[in-house]
C-alpha cells in the first residue's frame, strides 16, 4: 500500500508502511503529521490511522504539567507557535545543550515535538533560509573587510580591489558558515530559519546542538551541500539534496546528524520569507553591479574637470579621484588603485617679486610637516621643478612637481605631490601621463 504524508502543504511519497514507520521512529514524522493512502476520503493525522496507531501509543510521553500544555497556541494564520519551547533553549538556560558536555540526558530535550505538531521542512523553505543566512552574513563580513583592510594591509586591499565579488564570497564561505554556527549557538536558530519557522535539530533526541554540532553541520553543508560554494559544481550536490528532502529523506549532509523541522505551516509566512529572500538577492546583485561598473571604469581613461580653471582633461586608467578639504582650501586627490601611488594637485598665486627659485625653497619649508624634500632641479618646456624625499608619516617616498602657468607676476603656480603607499624605499616617482594631464587642467601644456 502506497502512503503519502504532508510536508510544507505538499504531498510527499509514495512510501511503504515500513518507510512511514521508520520516519516516525527517527522523529521525522509525528502523531500530528497528515497522511493519506488510497481508500481514505481525506488526509488524516498519523495517530488516527489503524495501521500506525500502535506507534503513537508506544511513543506517548507522560502528561505535561498544565503550564507546559499552555505553551503552544495558534496565531491568526493558523501556524503553531512554539516560543515557550524555543525560549527554554536560550544559551545559559538549564535546558541548553552543549556538545562538549557529556551530561546530556533525556530530561534536557524539552517536551515532545508531537505536542506542537512539527513536520519536516520542505526543500524551498530550507533553500531560501540558507540563502538569506549566507547573503546577510557574507555581505556584512565583506563590507567590514573592505573598511578595515586598507588600514591594516593596503597592498592586499589593492590586490583584492579588482577581484570579482563572487570569488570573494566563495573564499569567505568558511568564515561565513563559522559565524552562522556561532549565531545559531547563541540564539538557538539562524536568521533565515527563524524567518521561515524551521530549525535543524539532532536526530539523537537532544533538544539542540551545541557549538561543536552546529559547526559540524555547517562544515558538512559547505562540503556536501554547497560543494564548497563552487558554481555549477554545486548543482551536483544541491539537486540530490533537493530530491532527498522532497521525498522525506534527510539531505546527504544531515544523514545520521540532523533533521530540519517546520514549526510553522503558514503559507503567508513562507511566501513572505521567499519574497524577502528574492528582494535581498536583487538588492545585493544591484549593489554589486554598481560596484563592478565603477571598477570596470578604472580600467579606462576618465574625464575630469579642474574645479578652479574649469578645464577638462583625460585622466589615465587606474586613477580614482577624491576632493580633499584642508585648512587652506580644497586640494584634489587621486589614487592609482593598481599601484597604490597617490597624487595631490593644488595651486596658488605666485607672490609678486618672487621667482621660482625662491618659491621652491619656500615650498620645501611649507611642506616640511608633510614631507622632507631634497634639492630642486628644473627641466623641460615649460620649466618643471622637481624634488624628491620621504613622507614624515609612514616614510613613504614622495616627489613634488611645480610649474607656473604664466611668466608675469601674479601668475598661478601648480603643484603635484606624489607618494607611494606600498614601499618605504626612497625613489623618484615618475608618472609622466598623469603629471601632464594634471598640469594641463591648470592651463600648463607639458611638452614631452
Amino acid at each position: 500500500m502506497a502512503w503519502y504524508y504532508s510536508a510544507d502543504d505538499a504531498p510527499v511519497g509514495p512510501h511503504s508502511a515500513d518507510e512511514i514507520e521508520n520516519l516516525f521512529v527517527t522523529g521525522q514524522l509525528t502523531a500530528e503529521t497528515l497522511v493519506w493512502r488510497k481508500g481514505l476520503a481525506e488526509w488524516i493525522p498519523l495517530a488516527d490511522t489503524d495501521e500506525f496507531v500502535h506507534l503513537v501509543d508506544d511513543a506517548l510521553p507522560p502528561a505535561l504539567p498544565v503550564a507546559r500544555q499552555q505553551a503552544t497556541a495558534a496565531d491568526l494564520d493558523g501556524e503553531v507557535l512554539v516560543a515557550d519551547r524555543l525560549g527554554d533553549y536560550r544559551p545559559g538556560s538549564d535546558r541548553a545543550d552543549d556538545d562538549d558536555d557529556d551530561d546530556d540526558d533525556a530530561g534536557h530535550s524539552g517536551f515532545s515535538t508531537a505536542h506542537v505538531a512539527p513536520v519536516l521542512a520542505g526543500p524551498w523553505s530550507r533553500y531560501f533560509a540558507r540563502s538569506i543566512d549566507i547573503s546577510i552574513i557574507a555581505t556584512v563580513l565583506l563590507t567590514g573587510f573592505y573598511w578595515v583592510l586598507p588600514a591594516v594591509n593596503l597592498q592586499l586591499y589593492l590586490q583584492l580591489y579588482f577581484v570579482d565579488i563572487r570569488a570573494l564570497v566563495i573564499l569567505a564561505m568558511p568564515v561565513t558558515l563559522l559565524v552562522n554556527a556561532i549565531i545559531i549557538t547563541l540564539t538557538g536558530n539562524s536568521l533565515g530559519k527563524a524567518i521561515f519557522g524551521i530549525r535543524a535539530e539532532p536526530v539523537d533526541g537532544r533538544a539542540r546542538f551545541g557549538f561543536g554540532g552546529n559547526l559540524m553541520r555547517e562544515v558538512r553543508v559547505w562540503a556536501q551541500g554547497l560543494a564548497l560554494g563552487i558554481p555549477l559544481l554545486n548543482l551536483f550536490t544541491m539537486i540530490p539534496a533537493y530530491r532527498a528532502v522532497l521525498r522525506g529523506a534527510p539531505a546527504p549532509y544531515d544523514t545520521g546528524l540532523a533533521t530540519v523541522r517546520a514549526y510553522s505551516q503558514s503559507r503567508l509566512r513562507r511566501t513572505l520569507g521567499i519574497l524577502f529572500g528574492l528582494a535581498l538577492y536583487v538588492a545585493i546583485t544591484a549593489i554589486n553591479a554598481v560596484d563592478k561598473r565603477a571598477i570596470d571604469a578604472l580600467a579606462l581613461p576618465s574625464a575630469w574637470t579642474n574645479p578652479i580653471t574649469e578645464v577638462g582633461v583625460t585622466i589615465p586608467p587606474g586613477w580614482e579621484y577624491e576632493a580633499i578639504p584642508t585648512a587652506s582650501g580644497t586640494v584634489y586627490g587621486f589614487t592609482n588603485m593598481k599601484t597604490g601611488v597617490g597624487a595631490i594637485l593644488s595651486g596658488e598665486t605666485l607672490p609678486a617679486g618672487v621667482d621660482m627659485a625662491n618659491y621652491t625653497a619656500a615650498t620645501s619649508q611649507s611642506l616640511a610637516p608633510l614631507t622632507t624634500l631634497g634639492a630642486w632641479t628644473a627641466s623641460g618646456t615649460p620649466e618643471i621643478w622637481m624634488a624628491s624625499g620621504q613622507m614624515t608619516k609612514g616614510s613613504y617616498p614622495s616627489t613634488v612637481y611645480l610649474a607656473e602657468n604664466g611668466a608675469q607676476n601674479g601668475a598661478q603656480v601648480w603643484r603635484v605631490l606624489y607618494f607611494d603607499q606600498l614601499t618605504t624605499t626612497p625613489r623618484v616617482i615618475v608618472e609622466p601621463e598623469m603629471t601632464a594631464a594634471l598640469f594641463k587642467s591648470a592651463g600648463i601644456v607639458v611638452v614631452p
